[in-house]
């Protein structure tokens, strides 16, 4: 029986660039990736025969309940280049979340230079109440959404 998402794996370009991004929106590094202990992100790992860097981020304090996220940056073989995805693909299409007071947060992260898609969006669907989109560094489709 499944009990809840243990994480979700995001792989990037730039583990240090998408680190950076990830902090901004208040996860926090949880564990290195690395092959020896250390607190680099740019360690290297080999992981089912590829060499990738890695670090587990966290939202929250609770290792089992926390929501965390898992960013790879492929090594070798290196990442093919993709164009920016469409939303209607197959498969994972975007990570939403939940955030209090979402303009303030969306007013500090615009300043930060993140680019949203539009301004947010008011709502009324299950208890929500606006959503904005936004990109990661590499084109992952994020949402905020505030109920």
């Amino acid at each position: 029986m499944i009990r809840h998402i243990v994480h979700i794996n995001i792989n990037v370009s730039d583990i240090e660039r998408s680190v950076a991004f990830y902090r901004l929106l208040g996860f926090e590094v949880m564990h290195v990736l690395s092959d020896a202990p250390s607190d680099d992100v740019r360690q290297l790992m080999h992981f089912g025969g590829r060499t990738t860097r890695g670090a587990v981020m966290s939202l929250g304090d609770d290792p089992l309940t926390s929501t965390k996220i898992e960013l790879l940056e492929p090594v070798d073989p290196p990442p093919e280049p993709q164009g920016e995805l469409p939303e209607n693909r197959l498969g994972f299409s975007r990570l939403a979340l939940r955030t209090k007071n979402l303009i303030p947060f969306y007013e500090k992260l615009k300043a930060a230079g993140v680019a949203f898609l539009s301004e947010p969006i008011e709502i009324d669907v299950v208890g929500a109440k606006r959503y904005v989109l936004f990109r990661d560094p590499d084109g992952t489709l994020l949402e905020l959404i505030e109920f």
